[in-house]
């Protein structure tokens, strides 16, 4: 009966524990670039250095390297080469990743660019199903955080 009891409290306070670990994820043109998108997630409660580190691992699960290219006052920006991403068609592409403190310094902010082969950036206007495919990936980096998380 114990045992009962506590599997039907687990099973009710689940979607209560994900409720509170709200993610999201912007999109929005280019300033300089009205045809270039980029995308912005939310990273709550994670440490920013865990954050750089998962993310290199991450890009690494898609055959890519990433590289420091600067670190300013909370930002620290990456370049990952060679990023096979399959919602684009599998292309290698180069990500620009820029990691800075949230808003209400609970988390961090991941915006990324995606550079596509023949060096232009990639747009969501001229191809709008592959930019959900885009937040679904970046979803699920955010997921193996929280994961990382709670197994510690």
């Amino acid at each position: 009966m114990k045992t009962f009891l506590i599997g039907a409290l687990m099973l009710f306070l689940m979607p209560m524990v994900n409720a509170q670990n709200p993610y999201e994820i912007t999109e929005q043109n280019m300033p300089y670039n009205k045809m270039a998108t980029s995308f912005t997630a939310n990273i709550i409660g994670q440490n920013e250095s865990n954050v750089y580190y998962q993310w290199q691992k991450f890009i690494e699960g898609h055959q890519g390297k990433t590289y420091l290219v600067s670190a300013n006052e909370g930002n620290v920006e990456f370049e990952s080469e060679h990023v096979l991403l399959p919602m684009l068609g599998e292309k290698l592409v180069i990500l620009h990743s820029r990691f800075a403190p949230n808003y209400s310094e609970n988390g961090v902010l991941l915006t990324l660019w995606i550079e596509l082969p023949d060096g232009s950036y990639y747009s969501s206007q001229t191809d709008e199903d592959s930019a959900q495919k885009i937040k679904d990936w970046l979803l699920k980096y955010d997921q193996q955080l929280t994961n990382i998380k709670f197994k510690n």
